[in-house]
């Protein structure tokens, strides 16, 4: 602990020693009255770039405090009048306060002029923040997300997630177009800084407000990322290869060309150090795939394998590629495609330890797997945006994607009771899946009468096709009384499915700010499963009563009504919906079993702005969740002879309740914010676990309904500069709050777990030539189960982390990384302390820096370990993994664009358009 306080000491720079003084002033319009949200922004002289700003509040009032010593260009700025300049000095006679200004609008309407080399770092504007990408410093080979962190009330957490001003941002356009779909990070992790021009912040409305001029109170936090038009004349991107001890390599190319009509990106990457595809989102879509057949998972289950702060488990080889291609040929018309490709070889060894609760005590259970993993993922996503004429206009989204997987397995399992080993087993398992699947979405717009009525028509329908083949051997030792089994099988599996939904909406406007919607929904859902399974011991035989013909058949329809009420500052919503719904399901195309439900179904929710950057939001709905074919499956899977697994035809669906609230508020002066959200979500009939555990610690898992499941969730997140120390610090608080039912042995079992986590995070401001960064994060598990209140834990981890990034000039760049995080000892064996160390050093060199060298080590104390603890249904569990270990790699990377400059100051040139 010592040595991370004197850390977190040598984090804080000498500079904010230094002496501080402050500037405080009056803007005001041509008629002498206040301009609020007006800029005053200290600028370095000698190339522009912001030194510190602030914003006026309702009186035209600004002030800058903790300024050092030196010299600035002091640039006042508003939309819509003239930038006023002014050399100022600290220690200086004209500083302090300045008095009042008066600004002076242009000459020309706004619209009929194009202010070029003019760099005015912050504009605020209705709803819009509008930053200047090129008055805030990057790396020369630095990416969108190190821009991002450099611009006030913008938040970018450690795997990459953008907060804006509080709230999360899911969309990231670039110049106003969609880029690799719908995942942020592929365009912030990997498009150079050096090519945007402004980053536009704002909230976007839905596309069908958008088109029909009818608000329907949708807003999505939005960055639009403009790109400089000099930079768009040409291709531009970069290529990188590296090599370094153990045999650890890394390369990567990305490519980009961009146009008014057309966006043209192609990406591609190949390593062996656990990086895998250009985003998390990336990934999931890949691996989530081949979902599971009664219990077992046909694409593996071992983790994540990006590297965005988490322990990435495994050692794994992987390639991947993109193209993003997309063609505007007129203002209102787009067309896009773009495609994900993914390849990766997987060797995981991972050893686990579980705590199992029975009425009558515990068990454990030792397991030791190891696999080598391959699979392979194709995405193509695609769009268009087609706008007919004034009124009628069409929006098209989809999708397609093949998935394979190939997993050969090893497995030892154990089971003891106070030390006494009851069974073990070996078991040894080859998996072939492949998946294909595609989904479409089309929405049909008509404006019947400008801003009074409309009509809105959709579509989606999807189409899957999984299919696997297994072949295992579980060789099954009993100890009392001794007993060995064998089992020999395959088991090949088909599941189709196949959905289709539709909707009309047709808007009416019945008083000024009052809409009323009249809508119809409905649709179907189809699945089928197929499966052969006999043994494979003395050739090949099916075994008729595991190879089930299974299918399920649901449709549904859904009238309804809603009104709006939608003004400046309020959104009112109240609907009510008539859900009516059945699904049936036939083994062996025996007699269907049929289920109905009928639900009156309330939604609202009320959202209120009740000052500028003030929101409160309360919402309710209900949705039905009907079981899956898997769920309902009553034939046994006993790909694990240990634990045999049934579905159950006779499960209810769901019905879930959900309320959602939550407080926004942004103070755009000091750039402050601060959200609050609650959620409870309430589910009758929840599906859940029926445990029934033999003398000989069989488990026998049957899925049924009990009564219900509740959970709540609080989450508090702030942010606030501490001007005085130079430094922005950020808080979250998370609580989890559920309590749900199983069953163990027959007896209902109570659980009920809180979760309890606590982040908070300190960087510097100004990060012109440091940018540093520490926090601590703490979470704490409470589990108590009914059944064995002896057997209730608490366990805790603590961690902390440090970053350093120092770029004394133009040439050098340095970083230093460390992450300590502590497994408490509480409910597991032993506690563990994991440090984990990383450097990196870049040298750039060559025209305009083109090129870099990079020293980077990984994990140099050679400490890292692959730990994961959870506490779920009736069990605790500890994993640990092989992990990569350390590592050492030089890298030369190139960029192939040919711009580039080190001009600084200002050079304003208005001109017509």
């Amino acid at each position: 602990m010592r040595t991370v306080i004197a850390f977190i000491f040598f984090l804080i720079p000498s500079y904010l020693l230094a002496q501080v003084n402050s500037l405080s002033g009056e803007i005001l319009d041509e008629n002498a009255g206040p301009m609020p949200s007006a800029t005053a922004i200290l600028l370095n002289p000698s190339d522009s770039t912001l030194q510190y700003f602030g914003v006026t509040n309702a009186a035209g009032m600004f002030e800058i405090r903790n300024i050092k010593n030196g010299k600035y260009l002091l640039q006042l700025a508003f939309i819509g009048y003239k930038t006023i300049y002014k050399n100022i000095s600290f220690p200086g006679e004209n500083t302090g306060d300045i008095g009042s200004i008066i600004m002076i609008p242009t000459p020309v309407a706004l619209d009929e002029v194009t202010v070029t080399g003019e760099r005015i770092p912050l504009k605020i504007k209705s709803d819009t923040i509008e930053y200047d990408a090129k008055a805030f410093k990057v790396a020369p080979d630095g990416v969108v997300e190190d821009l991002l962190k450099k611009l006030p009330g913008l938040e970018i957490d450690r795997a990459g997630n953008i907060k804006a001003l509080g709230e999360d941002i899911r969309n990231v356009l670039i110049d106003g177009k969609e880029f690799f779909g719908n995942d942020p990070k592929v365009a912030t992790k990997n498009l150079p800084a050096d090519v945007v021009d402004k980053v536009q912040l704002y909230n976007k409305k839905s596309e069908e407000a958008e088109f029909t001029g009818i608000d329907d109170g949708t807003r999505n936090q939005t960055l639009n990322l403009k790109l400089d038009e000099n930079k768009k004349k040409g291709v531009f991107g970069e290529l990188m290869s590296g090599g370094g001890t153990g045999k650890h390599y890394q390369s990567n190319g990305k490519v980009y060309r961009f146009d008014e009509k057309t966006q043209l990106a192609a990406l591609g990457m190949f390593n062996n150090v656990n990086r895998y595809g250009f985003s998390v989102g990336d990934y999931l879509s890949f691996s989530g795939g081949l979902s599971a057949f009664g219990g077992k998972i046909i694409i593996g289950e071992a983790g994540i394998p990006v590297n965005f702060g988490e322990t990435v488990k495994g050692y794994s080889t992987s390639g991947a590629a993109g193209l993003n291609f997309s063609y505007s040929p007129k203002k209102n018309q787009r067309f896009f495609i773009s495609y994900l490709g993914n390849g990766s070889k997987k060797e995981l060894t991972q050893t686990s330890k579980n705590t199992n609760y029975r009425e009558e005590g515990s068990f454990n259970l030792d397991e030791r797997t190891e696999q080598v993993q391959r699979d392979t993922s194709h995405r193509f996503n695609f769009g268009a945006r087609y706008l007919f004429n004034e009124t009628n206009n069409i929006i098209i989204n989809g999708n397609v994607s093949y998935n394979t997987g190939f997993i050969p397995l090893s497995s030892y399992t154990s089971s003891f009771i106070n030390d006494y080993i009851i069974n073990d087993q070996t078991r040894e398992s080859e998996d072939v899946s492949d998946r294909l699947s595609g989904n479409i979405s089309t929405t049909y717009l008509k404006k019947i009468k400008e801003g009074k009525s409309d009509l809105k028509i959709w579509a989606n329908g999807s189409l899957s096709n999984i299919t696997s083949e297994t072949g295992f051997e579980n060789i099954t030792n009993y100890y009392n009384p001794v007993i060995t089994e064998i089992t020999s099988q395959f088991q090949d599996n088909s599941m189709k499915s196949q959905n289709l939904s539709a909707g009309m909406v047709f808007t009416r406007r019945i008083t000024l700010k009052t809409y009323l919607d009249v809508i119809f929904e409905g649709g179907y859902d189809n699945q089928d499963l197929e499966r052969e399974q006999g043994n494979t011991l003395n050739g090949y035989s099916i075994i008729d009563s595991l190879s089930p013909d299974f299918m399920k058949r649901g449709k549904y329809f859904k009238p309804g009504l809603s009104i709006r009420r939608n003004t400046e500052k309020t959104n009112l919503t109240l609907a009510l919906e008539y859900n009516t719904g059945k699904y049936s399901t036939s083994l062996w195309e025996n007699a269907e079993n049929e289920k109905e439900y009928n639900l009156i179904q309330p939604r609202f929710s009320f959202e209120y702005s009740y000052g500028s950057g003030r929101r409160i939001m309360v919402g309710y709905r209900s949705y039905v969740t009907t079981p899956t074919v898997n769920q309902m499956l009553p034939v046994v899977n006993n790909f694990n002879s240990l634990s045999l697994f049934y579905g159950n035809p006779d499960l209810k669906p769901e019905i879930i309740h959900r309320l959602s609230s939550h407080w926004w508020i942004f103070d755009q002066f000091s750039f402050t914010s601060f959200l609050a959200a609650a959620s409870i979500r309430y589910t009758t009939n929840k599906i859940n676990y029926s445990r029934i555990i033999n003398d000989q610690l069989v488990q026998v898992v049957r899925l049924v309904n009990v009564e219900s499941d509740f959970m709540a969730n609080a989450n508090i997140d702030f942010s606030t500069p501490i001007r005085a120390l130079g430094i922005k610090t950020n808080i979250n608080i998370d609580e989890t709050y559920n309590n749900g039912i199983n069953l163990v042995d027959g007896y209902y079992n109570d659980i009920t777990t809180f979760n309890h986590r606590l982040s908070v995070d300190f960087e510097n401001r100004k990060k012109e030539k440091w940018d540093i960064g520490t926090g601590i994060g703490l979470t704490l598990t409470d589990a108590r189960y009914s059944i064995q209140q002896s057997l209730n834990n608490v366990y805790f981890d603590i961690s902390w982390f440090g970053a350093v990034r120092w770029t004394p000039n133009d040439d050098f760049n340095f970083n230093l990384s460390a992450d300590i995080t502590n497994y408490t000892a509480r409910s597991f064996e032993e506690s563990q302390v994991v440090p984990l160390l990383g450097a990196e050093i870049s040298y750039f060199f060559m025209q305009n820096n083109r090129a870099a060298l990079t020293l980077s080590g990984f994990d140099l104390l050679n400490r890292n370990t692959g730990i994961d603890r959870i506490s779920e249904l009736n069990y605790l569990r500890e994993t640990r993994s092989n992990i990569i270990g350390r590592y050492i790699m030089l890298s030369f990377k190139y960029r192939l664009n040919k711009f580039g400059s080190k001009d600084g100051g200002i050079n304003v040139d208005i001109k017509k358009r």
